[in-house]
């Protein structure tokens, strides 16, 4: 009976609806497959003994048994012999050769019992040799054998240890073959020898005993000689010819034919037929070829087998692919998540695209499926590592070290692996913002690198962390202080300016100025300064460091003069992004722009933090859109670019504002909080948490723009204790403690008005104690004085706009509005001071006022972006939206009009997409202003979005801008800001007494 008949009559005899439930019904494939394996089978070899007879005895007899007990639990005798197993085979003999399967059995039986047998087999690459080895090899441990394999191809002189020549005959030179073939001979156990075709010893050919040429096959007669009694011997030639006819039979191994290659993957690998057939075809009939492809595909399931080392040692492409996965890990010094290399290293290393190697060891190679385009090395493959050639990780170093599109710190890594600090130096100084990479290998650097090499490089890692603004790192310390030690003057003047930008990095200006005033500085400085390389950078650095000084102090003239000194064109990009920095501080629009603009991509980390300050004076100057677009994409720059975590949500944060000032104050929240997920809190105190306050306060607005103004002021609190344990950076922590009170002062004006924070927003109508307070809190912060620098008088203008809003007394609105405008110093701004004086001459009811401002607010607004020489299509579309809410509502409030108002005009502006957020406040506002004013709505209460709608049939809110009237409804108030506190628990009824 076959095994397909034999299945069906088990299924026949069992009763309908045996076995339902969960899990597979008893004798169905599936269940025979979970039942194979469970008792040590291949599963996958299932169907091919069920429909093709093919497989192991093994797997054959598990199934029989399995059968025998279904057939028994019905009542029925199966007439199924399948063969008795005693001994299993491995698979690779027991399907492919009977000659294979004689050696090894005789070979392995002779051992075990006691005997010291010699056999000789040969047979072309692919033949088996090195699979019939590696089985033996194992079976003969595993009976407590001792094993010595002995791989002889190509240049052996690595393998054999060759004793000095005595003189250059080749008699002298066949001697030393010999003695060095008797020397590996091993005392006990068995010897195991594969000897290649192109066999060479120390360059020179085999030799026979009276010094002549020989066939490799000649010459292994040595190795029979040299096995000492008692010591079992199988030699495995690739080229037979030469053998002494009279000394031992040679038995032939032939490669798998077409059919016994295609058995085998289909029962290895569960394969159909013509799957396996194709697989057949491509390995050529290689019997390592093959187990090599089975051992990599199996290798992932339960009890898989994984490559054998011989036969992947005798593998050239093999090979190839294990020393590309090991040189490419250790030229990556830190953990990998599953050591996943990227395609373009691992094929710099292979020196040739992976989809060419043959397929045999492309299967050696494994895709990581979370993450697109990495590889990662087969276990087999890894377990090689250890027995690789010296030459071979070395040509693949070389290969990595020199490709032409390997990922930079692959190249680093390749470069300092193999101590090639010359090249390593030369490709830093082509490639600079590689030396992020070079910090890992510091500490081999100062074991390894010549001294004349080490200053330089030190240089590098110095330079790298303090472009990460990471002064404190132990790496960068010890850097910095090994070149501190120099004897050298410019060196130890390079490293000083360094130690002063670290402290004016911590806001230690005093320190900072301190360190450059030193006797070497000064030096470098003056007109006797040598022009050595290190002078002359130290020149450069130090005069962007007292640039940067001048801008903390508010000296923009003079931190102009120190960032166009010609000696800083040596820092090139730095230079020209201070020089931006600086010009765009001081009100040069233009220049600042030229001059970020002009940073190089070929300088990621530089041209991403230009890009920064370009998305951040575009949000100045009132192109959100573009601001926004620019600053996500800085965020994406700077994270590849190797920038800290921090720049990267710095970025997030501002293009949140971009986001909020277009009307989508949801999508600003998402950033924001993808930005607090980069800065996440690393204790108390340090420049950590100075960030993680910035982003907090930034996202005040945000959340008052979503109506929630608690939230906000809980954030306000979780910010200000952040900056109270600052650490050493008190001045940017003092800056931040003023910005961030006037968001809460923003806090309580929004929820003193009872509207949310986004255009249009009317001010306050009527007093209210929530409006008070902000009012004190903004005063506070007028009171106190600003400094000269440029963001101080941003926040000013920002209190005086604020304020005027928060003033219920229209002339007082008015006179801060006036202020405001006083200080605007480009388009932008003045269109936000006009817009700020007409929402108070609204209030005052003076329609003509609010008129003329409101055109000369539209005039600036259409300005945004022509002084820099653009033009921009849509600016600020919130401010676009306030000034045609100030300009309807005027119209609505005239007292010369009594008929309905004509809004055909409104209508048609708000038509366009970017005003679509703010659509709907402005018809709210007018609708409300048409209310108050008494005027007809009929035609234009139609024309109402359903939203803007009041209930009972009026349109708008019937209070006036900013009523402030006390409301029951909402959320009560869980903060209060008193001077410099946010006290939990306060209710809005208990604020009264303290906003005084």
């Amino acid at each position: 009976m076959n095994w397909r008949a034999a299945l069906e009559q088990v299924r026949a005899a069992q009763p309908p609806g045996a076995g339902r439930g969960a899990g597979p019904q008893p004798g169905s494939l599936r269940w025979l497959e979970a039942e194979l394996g469970r008792r040590g089978g291949n599963p996958a070899a299932l169907r091919n003994i069920v429909y093709r007879d093919i497989g192991t005895p093994a797997d054959k007899a598990l199934l029989a048994g399995v059968l025998r007990e279904l057939a028994a639990g019905v009542g029925l005798v199966l007439d199924l012999h399948a063969p008795e197993v005693t001994a299993p085979l491995p698979d690779e003999l027991e399907l492919l050769g009977r000659a294979k399967k004689r050696v090894y059995k005789g070979f392995l039986a002779a051992v075990r019992a006691g005997r010291a047998p010699r056999m000789v087999v040969a047979g072309r690459a692919g033949a088996g040799k090195t699979v019939l080895l590696d089985h033996l090899s194992r079976a003969l441990e595993g009976s407590g054998v001792p094993v010595t394999r002995l791989n002889l191809s190509g240049e052996v002189e690595a393998v054999l240890a060759l004793p000095p020549v005595a003189g250059r005959s080749f008699a002298a030179l066949a001697e030393r073959q010999r003695a060095a073939a008797a020397a590996v001979a091993p005392a006990r156990g068995a010897w195991l020898v594969r000897v290649a075709g192109d066999l060479r010893f120390a360059g020179d050919p085999p030799r026979g005993p009276g010094g002549e040429v020989a066939r490799p096959g000649a010459w292994a007669a040595a190795l029979w000689a040299a096995a000492p009694p008692g010591v079992a011997l199988l030699l495995a030639l690739e080229d037979p010819r030469g053998w002494p006819a009279g000394l031992a039979a040679v038995t032939e191994l032939r490669p798998p034919t077409q059919a016994e290659a295609q058995a085998y993957l289909m029962e290895k690998l569960g394969l159909p037929r013509a799957a396996a057939a194709a697989l057949a075809r491509e390995t050529g009939r290689n019997l390592d070829r093959l187990t090599l492809l089975a051992g990599a595909e199996a290798a992932g399931s339960p009890g898989g087998a994984t490559p054998a080392d011989a036969a992947g040692l005798a593998d050239p492409d093999i090979c190839r692919l294990a020393a590309a996965f090991a040189v490419l890990d250790r030229a990556w010094p830190e953990p990998l998540d599953g050591q996943a290399h990227p395609q373009a290293a691992l094929d710099a290393a292979l020196g040739e695209p992976l989809a060419r190697l043959p397929l045999h060891a492309r299967a050696q190679a494994r895709p990581v499926a979370t993450r697109p385009g990495e590889w990662q090395a087969a276990p087999g493959l890894r377990a090689l590592w250890p027995r690789l050639a010296p030459a071979a990780l070395e040509a693949a170093r070389l290969r990595l070290a020199q490709g032409a599109d390997v990922p930079g710190g692959y190249r680093v890594g390749a470069l300092a692996a193999g101590g090639d600090w010359t090249g390593l130096l030369a490709w830093l100084r082509s490639a600079p913002d590689d030396t992020q990479f070079v910090p890992p290998w510091w500490p081999v650097v100062r074991e390894s690198a010549p001294l004349p090499l080490r200053g330089p490089l030190a240089q590098l890692v110095v330079a790298h962390y303090a472009g990460r603004g990471e002064y404190g790192h132990p790496q960068a310390r010890d850097a910095l202080f090994f070149l501190l030690a120099s004897e050298e003057g410019g060196v130890r003047a390079w490293a000083r300016v360094k130690l002063a930008e670290g402290r004016l990095d911590a806001g230690d200006p005093e320190t900072a100025a301190a360190q450059l005033a030193g006797p070497e500085v000064r030096l470098a400085l003056s007109a006797q300064a040598p022009a050595d390389p290190w002078t002359l950078s130290a020149q450069a650095d130090a005069l962007l460091v007292q640039g940067a000084l001048a801008r903390w102090r508010g000296d923009l003239a003079a931190a102009t003069r120190a960032v166009h000194d010609p000696r800083t064109a040596r820092s090139g990009a730095r230079a020209l992004l201070w020089r931006g920095l600086i010009a765009k501080d001081a009100g040069r629009w233009t220049e600042a722009l030229a001059d970020l603009r002009a940073v190089p991509d070929h300088s990621p980390l530089l041209s991403a933090r230009a890009r920064y300050q370009e998305g951040d004076l575009l949000l100045r100057l009132g192109q959100p859109a573009a601001a926004r677009d620019l600053l996500l994409d800085v965020a994406g720059r700077l994270g590849r670019a190797g920038a800290p975590p921090e720049e990267q949500a710095r970025s997030l944060a501002r293009a949140a504002t971009a986001l909020r000032r277009l009307g989508d104050p949801a999508g600003a929240l998402r950033r924001l909080e993808e930005a607090l997920a980069l800065a996440a809190p690393t204790g108390a105190g340090g420049p950590d948490g100075v960030v993680r306050a910035r982003l907090l306060s930034e996202g005040v607005p945000v959340l008052l723009a979503l109506g929630r103004p608690g939230d906000a002021l809980a954030q306000v609190v979780a910010a200000l204790e952040l900056l109270r344990a600052a650490g050493t950076r008190r001045a940017e922590a003092a800056y931040r403690v003023r910005r961030t009170v006037y968001r809460a002062a923003l806090a309580y004006l929004t929820r003193g008005l009872g509207r949310r924070y986004q255009h249009p927003l009317l001010g306050a109508g009527n007093d209210h104690p929530d409006l008070a307070h902000a009012r004190a809190l903004l005063g506070e912060l007028l009171r106190e004085g600003s400094g000269a620098s440029d963001r101080e008088q941003v926040l000013t203008f920002d209190l005086h706009l604020a304020l005027a809003l928060a003033e219920p007394d229209p002339r007082a609105a008015l006179a801060h509005a006036g202020r405001a405008l006083a200080m605007t110093d480009h388009p932008y701004a003045g269109a936000q001071a006009h817009a700020a004086r007409a929402e108070a001459a609204l209030r005052a009811g003076q329609p003509g006022a609010v008129l003329a401002d409101v055109n000369r607010a539209h005039a600036l607004l259409r300005r945004v972006g022509t002084a820099l020489g653009e033009r921009v299509a849509h600016p600020d579309p919130g401010l676009h939206a306030q000034l045609l809410t100030l300009e309807a509502c005027a119209q609505a409030g005239d007292p010369a009009a009594d008929a309905p108002l004509p809004l055909d005009w409104l209508r048609a502006e708000l038509a366009a997409p970017e005003l679509t957020p703010f659509r709907e406040g402005v018809w709210r506002e007018v609708g409300a202003a048409l209310e108050r004013a008494g005027r007809p709505t009929g035609v234009e209460a139609a024309h109402w979005p359903p939203a803007a709608r009041r209930p009972a049939g009026g349109v708008g809110r019937a209070a006036g801008p900013g009523a402030g009237r006390r409301r029951r409804a909402g959320p009560r108030a869980q903060y209060v800001l008193t001077g410099r506190h946010l006290d939990p628990g306060l209710s809005r009824d208990a604020q009264a007494g303290t906003c005084r």
